[in-house]
């Protein structure tokens, strides 16, 4: 999951306009948590962590990962099976409904699919379709850029096909998946997002929908959100497919360009907060707080992306030396050194398949060895700053800085921190326009070393921002992905992996350690690794508010 910041979701306060009125706990069991912006509230048309998080309170999909292990477990399926790893049965467990009191059924998930999967709707998640059969034939190439009406948003010609053929309802309950080819880790995606069920009403109009969602989860819209003031999500008392909350609801105050949610956690407006690397050195040594803290291991990663379109960085030396030219201890001592961990694979050690170690030397901090590569790839054009681009969130700004006066210290090329407002910079690290190293985030969508693969580096991926290709790590992930068991497909990945530590298309430089801060008035505060990245989220189906 492309995740809105490095380090943390929330930017910064504008909290419901800036009406201070609106930001406040109360006693009547409301929980009071930040949210960042949101891009979509239907299902396929986020694909970044702020939605996701509303997304997976108010929606629920097939399955839903352990908080502890990370398993897919049956959450709306009663049972997901096959006999190739191709032709996937599913079947849904019976008399679930969505708010509106339409039935969970398999037609609510194939027109769900369906919608994200056809291609002139241009939604984020529309990739995570790509493996049903006649996928394909939704998609056809975008019309040429000059066509289109909003230039960071393709255009596509209508497509006649506009069902997935590998999509059928057996009978109400019953789901079949034919793929396109064997996928082994098919049933692991379908907590995420993308797979989530969309009502008959809310595609109707699907503008009502962003404003008031549609959903069949624990947590329901009674009033409009708003991306801009946020919106508070009551518990839905016909909530059946497990046990209830034991909140009453929650307020998502949101917060924008400016300062974080430290200061209103310090005055119990907000219930859960992470300090950014200005507030976390006072946070973490005020003994007011030491219990209330958690700290533990995160799945979210910061990465320094090389743009392998950039002439400057075709030599795979020369993006070796810049990540071996990165201190990454010393740069935790001067934002945080609890924050992050210094990484050395591409898939954290948290998920499954993870922490092989596979950049070696590339990722441990080797001024003599980065300088050598330097050389060896013919250095660096005299004169010409080592522009760094990133999202201009005050953590990215204070994380990269850091990183890149290691770069200069090392190797002695200056560089030059470029900060971009969050759609802009998207919009450019998308279309390939960037000439210099840029900040690349990831979350989990899943438990699986695939996640942090594929979607990111493989050739043609939606995500693939570097313009990563070789061919040889694409037959890698296509035999992994074909493989008779998960314990075997990920040790398959794993070798994709090693191939991505010899290309270096980018280098990974922190996983995130989760440190959230709870306040005075809940307890059994979960934070979930794998759901809402970066830092994880707080269950709300767990957390309770004691007074």
């Amino acid at each position: 999951m492309a995740v809105a910041t490095a380090a943390a979701a929330a930017l910064a306060l504008t909290a419901c306009a800036g009406d201070e009125s609106d930001v406040g706990g109360d006693a009547d069991g409301i929980l009071n948590m930040q949210i960042g912006e949101v891009r979509s509230v239907i299902p396929g048309g986020s694909g970044e962590s702020e939605g996701f998080r509303i997304m997976k309170n108010v929606y629920e999909g097939l399955v839903y990962y352990d908080a502890d292990t990370g398993e897919a477990n049956n959450l709306v399926a009663e049972d997901i099976s096959s006999e190739d790893n191709q032709t996937w049965t599913i079947t849904i467990k019976e008399g679930l409904q969505f708010h509106n009191g339409e039935p969970v059924d398999a037609n609510a998930f194939i027109r769900s699919w369906n919608r994200t999967a056809y291609g002139p709707n241009a939604l984020p998640l529309n990739y995570f379709m790509a493996t049903i059969a006649g996928y394909d034939e939704m998609n056809p190439e975008p019309l040429p850029e000059e066509e289109w009406a909003d230039p960071e948003v393709p255009e596509f010609p209508e497509a006649e096909t506009t069902e997935l053929s590998g999509l059928t309802a057996v009978d109400d309950l019953t789901l079949q998946v034919e793929l396109s080819a064997p996928f082994i880790g098919f049933p692991t995606m379908l907590g995420y997002e993308a797979f989530f069920p969309v009502a008959e009403e809310c595609l109707a109009d699907t503008d009502a929908c962003e404003e008031q969602p549609i959903g069949n989860g624990p947590f329901m819209f009674e009033e409009p959100y708003s991306i801009e003031n946020g919106g508070t999500a009551v518990k839905w008392e016909d909530y059946q497919t497990t046990d209830q909350p034991s909140i009453a609801g929650v307020q998502w105050h949101v917060y924008l360009e400016g300062n974080d949610c430290w200061a209103d956690f310090l005055t119990g407006d907000i219930d859960v907060c992470r300090p950014t690397a200005a507030d976390y050195e006072t946070a973490v040594n005020d003994p007011d707080l030491a219990e209330r803290r958690i700290v533990q291991d995160g799945t979210s990663i910061a990465m320094l992306a090389y743009p392998l379109y950039d002439e400057n960085f075709q030599d795979v030396n020369i993006r070796r030396a810049i990540s071996a030219a990165i201190d990454r201890e010393g740069v935790l001592n001067v934002i945080g050194p609890d924050r992050f961990n210094p990484l050395d694979s591409w898939v954290p050690e948290s998920i499954l398949g993870g922490g092989r170690g596979v950049c070696g030397e590339y990722c441990t901090y080797d001024p003599d060895l980065a300088n050598q590569l330097l050389e060896d790839g013919g250095g660096w054009p005299e004169g010409e700053p080592l522009r760094i681009w990133v999202n201009d969130s005050n953590d990215n700004l204070d994380i990269f800085r850091a990183i890149g006066d290691s770069i200069t210290e090392t190797l002695g090329i200056q560089y030059e921190l470029v900060p971009m407002e969050w759609t802009d910079f998207l919009a450019n690290r998308e279309g390939h326009d960037l000439d210099g190293p840029f900040r690349s985030g990831w979350g989990p969508d899943y438990n699986l070393n695939e996640n942090y693969l594929e979607p990111i580096y493989g050739g043609g991926a939606a995500t693939n921002d570097q313009g990563y290709e070789n061919p040889e790590y694409d037959a890698k992930i296509a035999e992994a992905a074909a493989a008779d068991t998960i314990e075997d497909a990920v040790e398959i990945y794993a070798e994709a992996e090693e191939i991505l530590g010899n290309d270096m298309p980018s280098a990974p430089i922190f996983v995130e350690q989760v440190s959230y801060f709870y306040s005075d008035r809940v307890d059994n505060v979960i934070v979930h690794p794998i759901y809402a990245g970066p830092g994880g989220d707080a269950e709300l189906r767990d957390i309770v508010i004691t007074e």
